[in-house]
């Protein structure tokens, strides 16, 4: 039996959890529409406080606002998932969190290597295109690694200021929705844009990016986001759906963007090279399930 037909059956199994009220509603794009309302709905009012007041976000009061702000991913995804697939739902998010069995070994490698070795990539195009003397700095991980404390520390904080909460949200619960009605290409760029414009508060408050050694423009931002959800997707469908590889990947690549330095000029390579691999994944595993060869899996409510 199929994915799909086994997703089916599992959905008409559980009309005593739900109910045919959510049935109707999800088929007027509630578990789509309802999910992107109330995550950014949630964050933009808490965050407008902060930028209204013109507080620092990363002190008292701000930085209250600032944390609950954002769990509006992580509140929509589990209330979503309850919502729509009752207690399959939260059982199914719960296991994809935990299960490290759901991803492969290779995929593992990919989850762990890859925004690494994009890094180094931009720095050795940077080296070879321009010259640079310094392409890449290792300064901030060499630091930390004096302090063994402030290091699982900050790695602590990378790991619940975003990949954490995010993941709940974003692939936890939102993609899943979006692939039920798009390819995969597609679902990537609309959760791209959306996962885009839910960061855009963070440009106006005070101290967040100023407190950086260089603010990045919100433009190129957005695109590397939207880059980027593609590589999360194909990830995803490559680990059986699972939240867990998707945390882990977004912790690597927020833990390489600030313990690896890029000059401005590798930073720009790492994108483009970023881009061209994005490219040869839409070809090689196709765009409409970025697998090759199969179905994209989908979820069992």
């Amino acid at each position: 039996m199929t994915e799909r037909s086994d997703a089916s059956r599992s959905a008409a199994g559980r009309g005593s959890e739900t109910g045919v009220g959510t049935a109707l509603e999800n088929r007027r794009g509630f578990d789509v529409w309802g999910y992107l309302l109330f995550s950014h709905g949630w964050t933009w009012l808490w965050w407008s406080v902060p930028i209204a007041a013109g507080w620092h976000v990363f002190r008292f009061p701000g930085i209250v606002f600032l944390l609950v702000g954002g769990l509006g991913v992580t509140i929509g995804g589990v209330v979503m998932a309850w919502r729509v697939g009752g207690r399959a739902g939260l059982a199914d998010l719960k296991r994809r969190l935990v299960d490290v069995r759901l991803i492969p070994g290779r995929w593992a490698a990919v989850m762990l290597a890859l925004w690494p070795a994009l890094a180094l990539a931009g720095a050795g195009v940077a080296v070879v295109v321009d010259g640079a003397s310094r392409p890449l700095s290792a300064a901030p991980l060499l630091e930390l690694l004096g302090e063994p404390v402030a290091l699982l520390g900050t790695l602590l904080a990378i790991f619940l200021l975003g990949p954490f909460h995010e993941e709940i949200g974003w692939r936890g619960y939102w993609l899943d929705r979006l692939q039920r009605r798009w390819s995969a290409l597609t679902a990537s760029l609309i959760l791209g844009v959306a996962w885009a414009a839910w960061h855009a508060p963070l440009f106006l408050m005070v101290g967040y990016y100023s407190s950086w050694d260089f603010a990045p423009d919100p433009a190129w931002f957005a695109f590397n986001v939207l880059v980027g959800a593609v590589l999360y997707t194909w990830l995803f469908n490559n680990t059986n759906r699972s939240v867990l590889a998707a945390i882990l990947f977004h912790f690597l690549g927020n833990a390489t963007g600030q313990l690896l330095e890029l000059s401005p000029a590798a930073d720009r390579y790492q994108t483009a090279v970023t881009t061209v691999l994005v490219l040869v994944v839409l070809l090689w595993w196709g765009p409409a399930n970025l697998r090759r060869g199969e179905e994209r899996p989908l979820p069992p409510y």
